[in-house]
C-alpha cells in the first residue's frame, strides 16, 4: 500500500503558495523534502486543512481518504508542558490517545530515563526535542510528518531520531521529513526531493556508487554515447553517500584548498570531479569560467557589478557574490552580446 499525493498544492490569485505536488510514498521509505521555509509552512498548513482530504488530494492506494486526525505532526514550535516531567508527559499522551505503552521503554528509546522526573522547563533544548519525538511512538497513526527535526539538536538527539524513525518503519509507517537543509535531507532520507517553484524534483544519490565511479574513471572507453551518459550528473560525496546533482541545480562551482566545491541552494558539497572536468561537462549547460577558481551557472546570475576598471563581480539570485576576473569580463560581454 502507498500514500498518494495528487495535485496537492495551492494558488492564491497569481501567487503560487505551494507548487502542485505529485508523489507516491511506499511503506518503509523515509521521504525527505528540502524546501524553503515559505513552502514548508504552506505544506504543513494545507496538511492540517480538511479541505485537502475532501478533494481526494491525499489518499491511501486502497482508496481510503486520509484526514488530519490520521496524521502525526512534529513541528518546531510545539508546546512542552513546562510543569510536567517527561514521565508525566508520556503518561498524559497515553491517556489522551487511549493507548497503553511501556513508558520505561519509551523513555529509554529517547534517552530521557535520567531526567524522567525533572520538570520539562528545566530540560535542555535537545532533551525537549527528544521528548517530542516520543509522541510519535504513542499516537495511533502510521503517517508521520516531521518539520526540521534536526534543527539545532545535538548529536545524541540525532542518533535518537534515527532510532525513532526505525521504530516507525517497523510499524509500516509513512514518513515525511521537511527540512531547509539539503545535507540533512540526504543524511536522513531514503528518498530525497527538493521542492522549488518548479515543483517537486527527486535528487539522485547512491550509497554504493564509489566503486562504480572509480571503475568508470579507470575505463578508457571513448564511445560518445557512453561519454554523454556518464556525465549527465555531477557527483559529490556526503558521508558515505554519493549524490548526483543535475547540472542546473548547481549555482556555482569553486576550487578551494585543492578541492572542488559545489554550491547548491546555499550549501556546499565536495565533488568527486576535478574543476577542469566539471568545466568541460557543464559548458553546454550555460556555465561560464568567470575566474580561475570559479565556474558560475549563468542562469543564476542577476547582476554584473563593475567596481572599477579592474574589479568586477557577479551577483546571483540567492544574493551570493562571485568574482569576475578582468580577462573574463570581455569574454562575458561578448557571450551576452552587450
Amino acid at each position: 500500500m502507498s500514500l498518494i499525493f495528487e495535485g496537492f498544492g495551492k494558488v492564491v490569485g497569481n501567487t503560487v503558495v505551494l507548487p502542485s505536488i505529485q508523489l507516491n510514498i511506499e511503506k518503509k521509505d523515509v521521504i525527505a523534502i528540502q524546501a524553503d521555509m515559505e513552502y514548508m509552512h504552506a505544506f504543513l498548513s494545507l496538511m492540517e486543512e480538511d479541505r485537502s482530504y475532501m478533494t481526494n488530494e491525499i489518499r491511501l492506494s486502497d482508496g481510503v481518504l486520509c484526514g488530519v486526525e490520521d496524521l502525526f505532526f512534529y513541528r518546531t514550535n510545539m508546546g512542552e508542558y513546562k510543569r510536567l516531567t517527561p514521565e508525566q508527559t508520556v503518561r498524559f499522551w497515553c491517556d489522551l490517545y487511549g493507548v497503553k505503552v511501556d513508558i520505561d521503554r519509551i523513555l529509554a528509546l529517547v534517552e530521557l530515563n535520567e531526567v524522567r522526573r525533572k520538570k520539562n522547563k528545566g530540560l535542555t533544548f535537545s532533551e525537549k526535542k527528544r521528548l517530542q519525538f516520543a509522541r510519535s511512538l504513542i499516537q495511533p497513526t502510521n503517517i508521520y510528518i516531521f518539520q526540521e527535526p534536526t534543527y539545532h539538536i545535538d548529536l545524541q538527539s540525532k542518533q535518537v531520531l534515527n532510532r525513532i524513525l526505525n521504530e516507525l518503519l517497523k510499524k509500516d509507517g509513512f514518513i515525511i521529513i521537511l527540512t531547509s537543509s539539503l545535507e540533512e535531507s540526504i543524511r536522513i532520507g531514503t528518498k530525497v526531493f527538493r521542492l522549488t517553484d518548479r515543483g517537486l524534483q527527486q535528487l539522485e544519490y547512491n550509497e554504493d556508487a564509489e566503486e562504480e565511479v572509480e571503475e568508470k574513471e579507470a575505463s578508457d572507453i571513448e564511445d560518445e554515447t557512453i561519454y554523454q551518459q556518464r556525465f549527465e550528473k555531477i557527483s559529490a560525496k556526503s558521508d558515505d553517500k554519493f549524490i548526483l546533482f543535475d547540472p542546473l541545480e548547481i549555482d556555482f562551482v569553486e576550487s578551494r584548498d585543492r578541492q572542488t566545491i559545489l554550491h547548491v541552494n546555499n550549501e556546499e558539497f565536495i565533488s568527486t570531479v576535478s574543476m577542469k572536468d566539471i568545466e568541460t561537462r557543464l559548458h553546454i549547460y550555460g556555465f561560464f569560467r568567470c575566474h580561475r577558481s570559479y565556474l558560475v551557472n549563468l542562469q543564476r546570475v542577476r547582476e554584473v557589478v563593475v567596481w572599477s576598471k579592474n574589479s568586477y563581480s557577479l551577483t546571483l539570485e540567492n544574493e551570493k557574490t562571485v568574482p569576475l576576473s578582468k580577462s573574463r569580463y570581455g569574454e562575458l560581454k561578448e557571450l551576452l552580446n552587450w
